[in-house]
Parts: C-alpha cells; sequence; structure tokens
C-alpha cells in the first residue's frame, strides 16, 4: 500500500500534554476503539493521498513562496465533539474556536496543491484534532458523555505547517517530510 501524504498544523508540546491529559481520563469512560498517539496530534490542512515526487516538490515550493505572508496563529482549544452517527460516532475531535488567519492558511495551502494537481475533498473546513476513532460501545453514544470533560480555553500558538507521510504499521504513524514556518509578527513589515 502507497504512502499516503497531508498537510498539516503542527500542534506545540504544551497543547499535545494538554490534550493527553484530557483524553487519560476519557479513555476509561468512553470506549473508543483507536486513540491518537499523542505525538500524532495536528490540525488537518489538506489530505493528498497517495501523491507523485513530482506533485509533492511542486506543492511545497507553491507554499515555500507563499508562506511568508502568513503570521504565527494564536489559537483557541476549547471544546469536543464528534463526527459520524450521533450514537455511534466515527471520530472524536478537540475544536478549535474559530480563526479567519487559519481558514486564510487551509486556503493557500489547498490552492497550492490543488496548482501542483492534486485533486482535494472539498468539504467544508471544519478544523479540529482528531483524539479518538470508531465507537466501541455497548450502549450508544451521547453528546452529554463529553461534558464532565469540557475544557477550559487552551490558548497556544502554531508557528508551522508540516508535510506528512502515512506509516501504518509504525506508532506514532505520522512522520515528518517538510516542515515550513509561519513569520513571526515582528518580522513582518
Amino acid at each position: 500500500m502507497a504512502n499516503h501524504y497531508f498537510y498539516a498544523v503542527m500542534l506545540p508540546e504544551a497543547l499535545k500534554q494538554k490534550l493527553q491529559q484530557a483524553t487519560a481520563g476519557m479513555k476509561s469512560s468512553l470506549p473508543f476503539q483507536r486513540w491518537v498517539h499523542r505525538d500524532d496530534a495536528h490540525i488537518t490542512l489538506a489530505f493528498l493521498g497517495a501523491a507523485e515526487e513530482a506533485q509533492l516538490e511542486k506543492a511545497n515550493r507553491l507554499i515555500a513562496d507563499k508562506i511568508s505572508t502568513f503570521r504565527v496563529l494564536p489559537l483557541v482549544f476549547d471544546h469536543f465533539g464528534t463526527f459520524g452517527k450521533k450514537d455511534e460516532p466515527r471520530v472524536l475531535w478537540a475544536g478549535i474556536q474559530e480563526s479567519q488567519p487559519l481558514f486564510d492558511l487551509e486556503r493557500m495551502v489547498a490552492g497550492c496543491c490543488l496548482e501542483a494537481g492534486f485533486s482535494l475533498d472539498r468539504r467544508p473546513f471544519h478544523p479540529h484534532i482528531t483524539l479518538a476513532r470508531k465507537w466501541g460501545g455497548d450502549r450508544p453514544f451521547a453528546a452529554g458523555m463529553l461534558d464532565r470533560y469540557l475544557p477550559e480555553p487552551v490558548p497556544f500558538s502554531a508557528d508551522r505547517i508540516v508535510l506528512y507521510r502515512t506509516n501504518l504499521h509504525k506508532t506514532p504513524k505520522y512522520e515528518i517530510v517538510q516542515s515550513f514556518r509561519l513569520a513571526d509578527a515582528q518580522n513582518l513589515k
């Protein structure tokens, strides 16, 4: 099976620790079948799937040319949610407060990927951090099950995006192929 690739916002270690603490209690009471390794936590910007080296190189060049116009992102993690069936969700995620700069960054990355010849899923961008997959409980999931885990808002700064390669038979399973630093506010004129 070919490796898959995706661009994502890399999360700072402090946020990964907070997420690990938050999910520690969840694991015993929310029976999802697969929990994401803390080092695999990220915010996906564009999923590419299998890719040719030339396409990846072109997308990387295009992103490198445009990334300098984007500043470090001030973001806030402040809620949990799910995707999939209400009573049997396929994904548990940590939510990020709406951020126009994050949406602008996603739009730029997606545009570069399209220009490089990739076909992207065009569902609306819903920034999140996947925590677990595939509900495995004996009883149906209910949204109220997350209430006891509601976090205090956790502000963090995202200072880079990365191109990840998926290695399904390793843990952690995402490997950084390329990294792009966002500009520090004081370095922009």
